[in-house]
C-alpha cells in the first residue's frame, strides 16, 4: 500500500519524508490538479464507514485532531479494530494514493472523536 506523506521543504523545495523532527504541511507531489473535498467523521467506538468505495478516486487523507486519542483505520474496508487497523495517534495523518485509494475503508475510535477526511478524483 502507499503511504505517500511528504511536506514541501522550504530550502530544498524537494518531498521530504514527515518525522517529529520535520512535521507536516502536506502537499499533493504527485496528484497535481486533483480537487480535494473535505469532511469529517465522528467515531462511534465501533467499526464503521470511513469512505465508500470509488473507482475514480486518486486520493485519500486522513487526519486525526491533535486533541484526540488513537484511532485506526482499514484501507480495505473490512471490519476495523484499533489494535489491526493502520494506527492514528491525534495530530497523526496519512495519504493514500493510487489505486488503493479507490477501495472501500473503514475507522473506529473513541465515542466522539474526530477525523477530517479529504478525497481526490
Amino acid at each position: 500500500m502507499a503511504q505517500d506523506i511528504a511536506y514541501q521543504s522550504a530550502a530544498q523545495r524537494g518531498a521530504v519524508p514527515v518525522s517529529e523532527a520535520r512535521p507536516l504541511p502536506v502537499v499533493l507531489t504527485t496528484l497535481t490538479g486533483a480537487a480535494l473535498t473535505r469532511s469529517s467523521v465522528t467515531m462511534t467506538g465501533a467499526s464503521a464507514e470511513l469512505v465508500p468505495a470509488d473507482a475514480a478516486r486518486r486520493v485519500v487523507i486522513v487526519s486525526s485532531a491533535k486533541a484526540n486519542g488513537d484511532a485506526a483505520f482499514d484501507p480495505t474496508g473490512g471490519t476495523c479494530a484499533l489494535d489491526a487497523g493502520i494506527p492514528l495517534s491525534g495530530g497523526d495523518t496519512v495519504q493514500i494514493t493510487g489505486k488503493e485509494a479507490q477501495s472501500a475503508m473503514t475507522q473506529i475510535g473513541t465515542n466522539g472523536q474526530k477525523l477530517t477526511v479529504y478525497v481526490g478524483t
